[in-house]
């Protein structure tokens, strides 16, 4: 299943005016100091880590910032600075917005703004994703063309977010559940996804560890939805008939990209091509001729190692 909307990481930023040793050692059981700023941690974390940005007086009297990544809810922590009697050293609290990142493919500008023009908000820069001066009743939507099932690293986050202050997180995160295979359809230009038969001929007949193979890579890149897998059969070069496996896969990708994921496919950790992942879009079977012209100089075993490990 294809994943198009989740949550970013929940977090409070806490300024301090006295009792700090005994809050940050509250903190520290709460959660873990970590050597990154407030910027850098939102980079990295996702929707199941809390994070506290601290800001306090060190005892030597400079200024203090650390922060603090956790598991546990932050009203976890609050309840317990309340039930502590501590709440007397905290000069502030401050929510940050709700973050919430959106893969959409193709023309993501078009993608954007269909959002934007059913929900409202702001067109912003991504940059910086640190927001002290946005209210926390806010939220922020940033968007990928990758898939969400990892950490996303900040250059394949694109460069504009849509910043929204009439909804709740919750209630855009929603929304977009509900909604976002249409703005999908609006950013690849069309509403109709692809239907795909990838054939998977070896004459080893490891037709599960194959299979198996790519299931990984169709749900741990998010590329689409298998609907349909049945057995086969096809007559080979030398006019017998062999077994085939077709898995039916129905996905926004285009048919190269699926054709290329297929070619890489093919080989294994030695660089050697031990199966055939042939791929037909209705009915006509892809070669591999356009991925050739476009690594001109390489072979097709080349090509195909170097897709194998684009895919690791």
């Amino acid at each position: 299943m294809i994943s198009l909307v989740r949550t970013g990481p929940e977090s409070i930023a806490i300024k301090l005016s006295s009792e700090v040793s005994e809050i940050r050692h509250k903190l520290g059981a709460w959660g873990t100091l970590i050597s990154l700023d407030a910027e850098s941690a939102l980079r990295k974390y996702g929707p199941t880590r809390r994070l506290v940005f601290l800001t306090a007086r060190s005892e030597e009297g400079g200024p203090l910032y650390e922060t603090y990544v956790s598991e546990n809810p932050l009203e976890l922590l609050l309840t317990t600075l309340i039930n502590s009697r501590m709440t007397g050293g905290v000069d502030s609290v401050s929510m940050m917005p709700g973050y919430i990142m959106m893969r959409l493919m193709g023309n993501l500008e078009r993608g954007i703004s269909a959002i934007q023009r059913d929900i409202g908000g702001e067109i912003i820069d991504r940059d910086p994703i640190f927001r002290p001066d946005i209210p926390g009743t806010s939220s922020i939507i940033y968007f990928t063309p990758k898939s969400l099932a990892k950490s996303i690293p900040v250059e394949d986050i694109y460069k504009r977010a849509l910043l929204i202050h009439t909804r709740s997180k919750g209630a855009i995160v929603q929304y977009l559940s509900v909604h976002g295979i249409e703005y999908l359809g609006d950013s690849l230009g069309t509403p109709d996804w692809n239907d795909v038969e990838i054939k998977i001929c070896d004459s080893d007949g490891l037709f599960d560890l194959h299979r198996q193979r790519l299931l990984t890579v169709t749900q741990g890149m998010q590329i689409g939805i298998v609907l349909k897998e049945k057995w086969e059969r096809e007559q080979a070069l030398t006019r017998r008939t062999i077994p085939v496996y077709m898995m039916k896969l129905y996905t926004p990708v285009d048919i190269q990209t699926i054709k290329k994921l297929a070619m890489g496919l093919e080989y294994n950790d030695r660089g050697q091509r031990f199966v055939d992942f042939d791929v037909y879009h209705g009915d006509r079977k892809i070669s591999a001729f356009t991925e050739l012209e476009k690594n001109p100089g390489r072979t097709r075993n080349e090509i195909g190692i170097m897709n194998r490990n684009e895919i690791l």
